[in-house]
């Protein structure tokens, strides 16, 4: 990963991470294996998989899940939720696999954290011939500036002391730059999925405190700032009812193959 600092605080907020942190929708996972040519004895494997999001949903699909996660925190919620995934350690950039044993690779909410030239290196030579890859984010209402109570949000959150330069990475599509200078894959394809979410109070301020701009403050400021989100929560306009907060995530998706075929 390219940015140590923000890359390990996911480490210090693990718990609030598998607490608040959302799916992904099943009409995007389907799509994905349909459009990658994927069946139940494919072998996927999935890089950077944090506390098993998606891994959990891969395993209902294939009968072979490899999950890599360089974070020790994280991983030991994967291999407590994800039982029937292969949890290993590893990093996009070095990926701990044999040459040409996976069929796909999902990466879920991680690309733009990776150094994207020597993962997609790493990627082709682990993918067989014509292998997918399947990228997904799910991306926050108070990212898009959706309504005005996130746009608060939004302008709260660039008035703390938080680093945003990690929501900036994803959000302006710089992530893509790696694939204009490769030959490796083929062109990207891409879909959108609704994936509005109904948290509770406490999952809301959960999935706020396990992100990495959030999450590599210090104690105090991290605690300072969820008060204050929990502040605007009691505010009109709000979208707080009867404990629970609206979320119109939404996920985007998308997909290439290797451009490497069978000799």
């Amino acid at each position: 990963m390219n940015d140590d600092r923000f890359a390990t605080a996911f480490g210090q907020v693990a718990p609030a991470y598998e607490r608040g942190r959302p799916g992904y929708p099943a009409a995007a996972i389907e799509a994905l294996a349909r459009n990658l040519g994927l069946d139940r004895r494919s072998v996927v494997v999935d890089l950077g998989a944090g506390t098993g999001k998606l891994t959990r949903d891969l395993t209902w699909r294939f009968d072979r899940v490899i999950a890599v996660e360089p974070l020790a925190e994280l991983r030991q919620l994967l291999a407590e939720g994800a039982a029937a995934a292969e949890a290993l350690e590893g990093s996009a950039e070095e990926l701990p696999l044999p040459d040409a044993c996976a069929d796909a690779i999902f990466v879920a909410q991680a690309f733009h954290w990776f150094d994207g030239a020597r993962a997609l290196a790493e990627m082709g030579r682990v993918l067989r011939p014509r292998g997918g890859l399947a990228l997904l984010w799910n991306t926050t209402p108070w990212e898009r500036r959706e309504g005005a109570w996130f746009a608060r949000l939004d302008d709260l959150l660039e008035r703390s002391r938080a680093d945003l330069s990690a929501v900036h990475r994803h959000a302006t599509g710089r992530w893509r730059e790696a694939f204009e200078h490769q030959q490796s894959f083929e062109a990207l394809s891409r879909a959108t999925f609704d994936n509005t979410q109904r948290m509770t109070e406490e999952e809301f301020l959960a999935n706020l405190t396990s992100r990495s701009y959030v999450a590599q403050l210090d104690p105090d400021a991290r605690r300072e700032l969820i008060g204050e989100v929990t502040d605007l929560l009691r505010r009109p306009g709000s979208p707080l009812e009867a404990g629970h907060v609206l979320v119109p995530m939404r996920t985007d998706a998308y997909w290439t193959r290797s451009a490497r075929r069978e000799t």
